[in-house]
This record gives structure tokens, C-alpha cells and sequence, in this order.
């Protein structure tokens, strides 16, 4: 602590409160040992508070700023005053022989009390202790296992006393007008540029320290302090946004450098935000970090679209995001990051929303499919009247027609092109995707994609498996063929292959009937090409799935 460690006292090995004529003497006697090369002896340096060098420069600069009254009041508030000869002295001697827990221990007893249950608890500022509070404050500050808290509060509580007085008349002129608010203040400000500086981890502490405590400084205190934080952050805001506007690749990363820079002054302003014009302020500024961070994951998040990026943007669009949910305050605000929050999510399982997609209209076109067949042969079963009265058709068995079941299923089996329908899965479903679906974290989406796939390998055979077996991810592929596909559903072929041998058989007086497909099914399929197109790939792509669909039918119709 500078304040302290090179302090002008210290420097010139005085005491708060040495007399003109004591400084005097002391310079010149610190000069003769200089120029001689030799350690000054019996001074109140204390070197056990910490080494330091001293040269005629730096004593003769130590002097000047204990010329003026108002340096020497800055300069003696983190200094040691012998006040009371009676007490001081003896610590003052343990220090010199480098004893600093002796000495804490003199003005610890003289200012603190601990009753019965172990709690201790601040004597009242005296006469025979008020230079005990200063001096504890001191020393608290400086040595390697001192209490900021206490020496804080210990130095307020002697601030604030009316004895404060009789420290200033032994530092300056008896002409010198201060008040207790004044002083506070200058060791406030003092204090905390010197931690500011340092980057202590106990700056947060500082204002919750202060927070707690009464004194006629503080409303004045907090103020300038709030608006000097405010000063700080905003210029971290318009750095970041600076940063953004000139290259946008580079978005994010200003945008996590704005949550880090100002992390700290935030929660020191929260920790003070007691009154309701300074939980304002504070609101308006956590408001605007927030912002301009989800700005950036927004032009971020754009600036890769647009570049077709390879990198999980969208997961570092969406981290900052959240970090800009963190300091949302205001609720234009909130809604703002809740929206983007929104999209990044809708964003972030695209490909497994399109690939849920893709395989969803499969399904139903190989469902509609095999209700067209189902309806087809219903009608070579049964003869279907007109009924009246609002009932039911009549529907009368034809006795003569016998049905191959056998061959039904194989056309189930085969009516869709699934080498074409494989075509589309790997165009609309990359290998690429295939790690961005792994990663997705909505439990119900990943386990429709997995029931869908399921049902499509259950459909294939395994030539057309082992063409899209990556997206059956969770699973090791098989090395056989599964029993519900034969070997007559491993060709390559349409529908209309396996069509032009689908026959009936009819016994009694009427020849055998062809069995055929209904047009308007393959016009369905078709149109369900042409949604997998879109989804696929957009533009051209919607037209190559419509061709693929179209080409579905008209196989299946020749």
C-alpha cells in the first residue's frame, strides 16, 4: 500500500504531529547518513512495515509535501500520531524492533472489547483512545494479515468523533478550517484510488464496507463515487461498440471483452444501491451493458450466417446473449434479450428441426402411400352402394376374388423410391449436421428424430441403410439384413417394377385383374417432394425435390 509504504512521514522518519523545527533537524540529519552511505538509525520508518530505499531526491520531495497544510492532512491520515504518549510510544517501540503484532495488540485492546460469547464490539472514541483508532487504522492497512473492514471502520468511527480535532491542530495551522465530512472524504478517496490502482479483490468489499456504516460523508461519497463508476463504464461500452462497428467477425469477442471490463463495477454499484436515485442509475447503465453485449452477439451471429461460417457460432451468439439476460434490468430490455434468446434457441437446433422435418414428410408419404393401397385393394373386395337415410354405404364381398396378401406387403414395401428418398436424406441431412443434432440439448426433438429414424431403417433394406447409416448416430450399424426386408426389397428399383408383376388372382367366372396405383396418390408424393426440396435446400433446391417427387409417381404409373 503506497499510501503507507511511501508515505512522506515515512520517508523523512517523522511522526504525525513533528514540529517544523523537528522536520528541519530530521532532513538534515537523513541527508548526512546519505551522503555517507549509511542507514539512518532510531527513526520512525519502521522498516518491519517494509523495505524502502531513500535517496536526497526522495527526501527532499518527502519534504516538500509536508510544507502545506492541506499535504500534511493528506500525508497524516495514513500515517501513525503519537496522541497519546502514554500507549503510543510503547507500540511505537515494538515496531521499531519489528514486533508489528505487539504493537496491534496495544491499540487492539485499547479500542476493542469482547464479551462474554466471543463477539466483539467497538469501545467509544475517548480521550485517552482516539489516537489508538487512528493508529490501528494504519496498521490494518499495511500489514500482511490486517483487516480492511476494521481499519476502515476504525478510521470513520475516529473521523467521526469530535475529537478528530485535536489530530488536525497537531498536524497544521492552527488557522486551518476542515470539517469531519472533508477528512472522510479524503480518506476515502485516497483509500480507494490506491486499491483501484492495485487491483485489489477487495475493492467489492470496500463499498459493502461503507454501505454498512453511518457517517456524514457517505451520501456524498456514494454519489461522486457512483458517477465516477458510471464514467468508467460507459467508456467500456462505447470501446466494445467501436470494436463492433469496425470489423463485426469480431463481435463477440468485444462483447465478452465489455462483460469481463465491466463485471467488477458492476456489483460494486449494486452493492451500494440503497437509495432509489441510485438503484436508477444503476439500472440505466446494467441496461445498456446488456445492449450493446447483445448487439454483438447479434452482429456476430449474422455476420457468420452470411459468411456460411463452420465455427458453433450460434452457441457463441447465444453465450453472450445470456450474459446479457444476466444484467437485463428494465424490461424493454429484458424483452429485448428474451427475443433473441428466442431465436438463437429456434437457431441453434435448425438442423435438427429440418432433419425432424425431411423425415416426418417421408413417413407420411410412405403412409399415404400404403393407405392408397390399402384402399385400392378394399375396392377389388368389395362392392360399395349408395345408401339412404343417412346411413352407412352397403358394402357386399365379391366372393369370387381371392387377394395375395404376400405380394400387398411386398408393395408396401416398395412403394416409394427409397434410393431417390435416400438421395434427398443425404442432401437434406448432411454428415455435417449429424455432430450439431448430437450436441442438441432438447431431450423431446432428439427423441423424435431417433423414432423417426428408427421407423425409416425399419422400412429399408440394408444396401439403402448403409447409404445413410450416419444419421443413425446412437447406433453401431448392422451387418445383416434385417428379416422384414427380403432380398426382394434390396433392388434398386420404383414402385412400377414391382407393380408390373403385382397380380391378383380371381377364381370364378371373371379373368384375373391388375393391380395399379391409384395417379392421385404420386401427385401427393410428388407435392411431399416438393416441401423436402424446400426444406432441403431452398430455391433450386425446392425444384430438384419437386422433380424427385414427381419422378416418384410417374415410376410408380408407367
Amino acid at each position: 500500500m503506497n499510501l503507507i509504504k511511501n508515505n512522506p512521514y515515512r520517508t523523512v522518519g517523522l511522526l504525525v504531529g513533528a514540529t517544523a523545527k523537528e522536520q528541519t533537524k530530521q532532513i538534515s540529519r537523513l541527508k548526512k547518513y546519505i551522503e555517507a552511505e549509511q542507514d539512518p538509525k532510531d527513526d520512525f520508518s519502521f522498516p518491519a512495515l517494509g523495505d524502502f530505499h531513500r535517496t536526497i531526491d526522495s527526501v527532499e520531495e518527502a519534504a516538500s509535501k509536508l510544507n502545506l497544510d492541506n499535504d500534511k492532512i493528506n500525508a497524516a491520515l495514513f500515517w501513525f500520531w503519537n496522541g497519546n504518549p502514554i500507549t503510543d510510544e510503547a507500540a511505537f517501540e515494538n515496531l521499531k524492533s519489528g514486533d508489528i503484532e505487539a504493537a496491534y495488540e496495544i491499540w487492539d485492546k485499547l479500542i476493542t472489547k469482547t464479551d462474554e460469547k466471543g463477539k466483539r464490539f467497538w469501545k467509544p472514541v475517548t480521550e485517552k483512545n482516539y489516537s489508538a483508532f487512528h493508529n490501528y487504522s494504519v496498521l490494518n492497512i499495511i500489514r500482511s494479515n490486517g483487516n480492511l473492514h476494521d481499519a476502515i471502520v476504525a478510521s470513520l468511527y475516529f473521523l467521526e468523533s469530535d475529537l478528530v480535532d485535536k489530530f488536525v491542530l497537531s498536524v497544521a495551522d492552527e488557522t486551518h478550517k476542515t470539517s469531519k465530512k472533508e477528512l472522510q472524504l479524503i480518506f476515502l478517496n485516497q483509500l480507494y484510488s490506491e486499491l483501484e490502482a492495485n487491483k485489489k479483490s477487495s475493492l467489492p468489499n470496500f463499498l459493502e464496507i461503507l454501505n454498512k456504516q453511518e457517517f456524514v460523508a457517505k451520501q456524498d461519497f456514494m454519489k461522486g463515487f457512483v458517477q465516477k463508476l458510471i464514467e468508467q463504464i460507459e467508456h467500456k461500452i462505447e470501446t466494445a461498440k467501436n470494436k463492433r462497428k469496425a470489423n463485426k467477425a469480431n463481435a463477440a469477442k468485444a462483447g465478452q471483452e465489455l462483460f469481463t471490463a465491466t463485471a467488477s463495477y458492476l456489483t460494486q454499484l449494486k452493492s451500494i444501491v440503497g437509495a432509489s436515485d441510485l438503484k436508477y442509475a444503476y439500472a440505466s447503465i446494467s441496461d445498456k451493458v446488456a445492449n450493446e453485449i447483445l448487439q454483438c452477439s447479434i452482429d456476430y451471429f449474422n455476420d457468420s450466417q452470411e459468411k456460411d461460417s463452420s465455427s458453433d457460432y450460434v452457441e457463441t451468439a447465444m453465450k453472450l446473449a445470456k450474459q446479457a439476460e444476466t444484467l437485463a434490468i428494465g424490461k424493454l430490455t429484458k424483452d429485448r434479450v428474451k427475443d433473441s434468446i428466442e431465436t438463437l434457441e429456434e437457431m441453434k437446433d435448425r438442423e435438427l428441426s429440418q432433419a425432424i422435418a425431411v423425415l416426418q414428410f417421408i413417413k407420411a408419404a410412405y403412409e399415404e402411400a400404403c393407405r392408397q393401397i390399402d384402399k385400392q385393394v378394399d375396392e377389388l373386395q368389395y362392392d360399395t352402394f349408395p345408401s339412404f337415410g343417412g346411413s352407412s354405404p352397403l358394402r357386399i364381398p365379391k366372393h369370387y376374388v381371392s387377394i395375395n396378401w404376400s405380394k400387398v406387403e411386398e408393395m408396401k414395401r416398395n412403394c416409394l423410391a427409397w434410393d431417390k428418398v435416400t438421395e434427398v436424406i443425404r442432401k437434406a441431412i448432411p454428415r455435417e449436421n449429424i455432430e450439431k443434432i448430437k450436441r442438441a440439448t432438447n431431450t423431446a426433438k432428439v427423441n423424435e428424430y431417433k423414432s423417426l429414424v428408427n421407423f425409416l431403417f425399419d422400412k429399408i433394406s440394408y444396401s439403402y441403410k448403409s447409404r445413410i447409416a450416419y444419421i443413425n448416430y446412437w447406433e453401431t450399424p448392422k451387418t445383416t439384413i434385417s428379416s422384414s426386408t427380403s432380398s426382394t426389397t434390396s433392388k434398386t428399383t420404383t414402385s412400377s417394377s414391382s407393380q408390373s408383376d403385382s397380380k391378383f388372382s380371381e377364381t370364378g367366372p371373371s379373368s384375373q385383374k391388375k393391380f395399379d396405383f391409384a395417379t392421385n396418390a404420386w401427385w401427393i408424393l410428388g407435392l411431399v417432394g416438393l416441401i423436402i426440396g424446400a426444406i432441403a435446400g431452398g430455391g433450386v433446391g425446392a425444384i430438384v425435390g419437386a422433380l424427385i417427387g414427381a419422378g416418384l409417381g410417374l415410376e410408380a404409373n408407367d
